[in-house]
């Protein structure tokens, strides 16, 4: 069975269910905030505009627009961002969604006040991480907030070739710490839907399953600011 690799992974495949490692939708879409994201806007640690990077489907976009943020979503797959457009349009929200490779430039400079990423971090291939924390600095206001939501690797095989590519806290501090002051790397939980089926020789490690059904992953929740 093909399996989902960030090195070779086709994003447009993915997200109009042609995959077949990932039919329907993504694992990490898990049609809400990811808890860890919502307990930072309930603390208040949001401000608009807010940038949902690597937004997918839009569902974290759509969630802060609808309280009351000025939120944009971006990703590098068209065809998540016409379904996000399509929700959107089906729930009357007016929010700007947009293509863009978020390695190489958001298409903002100065302009937002908070960076989001629930998820996407670890999805890009080693050689593309230094310029997605390149671009979410630039995009980021003086004193802006960049909070990131990323696998540990805790929660995958050691030197697995497939699946994301997760980090540990010095690889954290050291690859966002070039472009960003970082405030703080603390262990947090990701949810995700728990798949029917697994490709072959994969695993999750230490998961947990909530009282919800899905899986709880150990990951890390970034937080850093632009000086």
């Amino acid at each position: 069975m093909p399996t989902f690799n960030v090195n070779s992974v086709d994003w447009d495949e993915l997200y109009n269910g042609a995959a077949s490692y990932a039919p329907g939708n993504p694992g990490w879409n898990i049609g809400e905030l990811q808890p860890e994201l919502a307990a930072l806007e309930r603390q208040g640690r949001f401000r608009s505009p807010v940038l949902d990077s690597g937004c997918g489907v839009g569902v974290t976009t759509l969630a802060l627009a609808q309280k009351g943020y000025d939120a944009v979503g971006l990703d590098l797959s068209s065809s998540a961002i016409e379904r996000a457009r399509r929700a959107a349009a089906s729930g009357g929200n007016d929010v700007e969604f947009g293509v863009a490779d978020l390695s190489k430039s958001t298409g903002y400079e100065n302009y937002f006040y908070t960076v989001v990423d629930g998820l996407v971090f670890h999805c890009l291939p080693e050689q593309l991480r230094n310029g997605y924390i390149e671009s979410s600095a630039r995009a980021l206001r003086p004193g802006g907030r960049f909070f990131a939501l990323v696998f540990s690797t805790d929660a995958f095989p050691p030197n697995a070739d497939f699946g994301p590519r997760p980090f540990t806290e010095p690889e954290l501090r050291e690859t966002v710490g070039r472009h960003l002051i970082v405030d703080e790397v603390r262990p947090a939980r990701a949810w995700v839907n728990v798949p029917r089926t697994l490709p072959d020789g994969f695993e999750y490690r230490n998961v947990t399953i909530g009282s919800d059904g899905r899986a709880q992953l150990p990951s890390f929740l970034v937080s850093a600011h632009r000086s």
